[in-house]
């Protein structure tokens, strides 16, 4: 079902997304710097750069009292009780190697929750929105979570980040969902890989400290397309942490894997 009517809010997060989206496409196949970041292998390009510069100027110039909290350039104190959380290019490692697999994800939060969320993915001209309470879509048409909820032969993201949590851990998660499943997937762009939850053509994704701006945008849309989005310990993420470990799928399953994958009772 399409439905093309944007908020205020959400045509300024798909305008500003998109003015990204085109600004990174200029360096696809193009990467002339990049630079390594705390972790080795996480690293920083021009194109996340020149997106992250276009985005806050557009935030700072029409919400100049709101904070932002951005994956390069850090924290801005604001005084109006909300901020935007940004990720300008969320899976640089696939972008810096060519791979066409990332995404501009940006939310605003209120009260703790994201409140209105995008995600864009440049190579495919896919923008999926959300909004608290009035559902998420893709290019308009509104999206839903697929309602299968068994493990078996599910596809399912898993993955980690190798510094900070352990390894023994999540190679005891891929043990018992290769019990019941061999359709693993590893995509390297955490906001997008979520967004595909939300569109059905992933039915799970479970990823080990990630950070807040990787997430935010992309779990409000999951949610809004009838999801659900937690910890591993079955609670609300709390995008104040910046590495937590999260689950994503439609309820029946979400409650499957945690109950049966990450052994926690409900």
């Amino acid at each position: 079902m399409k439905n093309t009517h944007k908020s205020p809010i959400t045509h300024f997060l798909a305008d500003i997304a998109h003015e990204a989206g085109e600004e990174i496409m200029k360096k696809f196949h193009n990467v002339k710097q990049q630079r390594s970041k705390g972790d080795r292998g996480d690293i920083v390009t021009e194109a996340d750069i020149a997106s992250e510069k276009l985005i806050l100027d557009r935030i700072k110039s029409e919400f100049p009292n709101d904070g932002i909290i951005s994956e390069e350039a850090g924290q801005t104190i604001g005084n109006s009780g909300r901020f935007w959380l940004v990720d300008p290019l969320d899976g640089t490692r696939n972008f810096a190697l060519g791979l066409p697999f990332f995404c501009i994800s940006i939310a605003l939060i209120e009260n703790t929750k994201a409140i209105a969320s995008v995600v864009y993915d440049p190579i495919h001209n896919e923008m999926f929105l959300a909004e608290r309470g009035h559902g998420s879509k893709l290019n308009g048409n509104i999206l839903k979570v697929v309602n299968n909820s068994e493990i078996d032969d599910a596809v399912i993201s898993l993955s980690w980040l190798r510094r900070r949590v352990k390894r023994s851990q999540f190679i005891g998660y891929m043990n018992r969902i290769a019990k019941r499943t061999s359709y693993f997937r590893r995509l390297g762009s955490a906001a997008l890989v979520c967004c595909y939850v939300a569109a059905g053509r992933i039915d799970a994704y479970m990823q080990g400290a990630i950070n807040c701006w990787d997430i935010a945008a992309a779990s409000l849309i999951v949610e809004e397309a009838g999801g659900l989005v937690t910890d591993f310990e079955g609670q609300p993420l709390d995008l104040s942490n910046p590495h937590t470990d999260i689950l994503a799928a439609n309820p029946a399953l979400h409650a499957r894997i945690l109950r049966e994958i990450v052994g926690k009772e409900q």
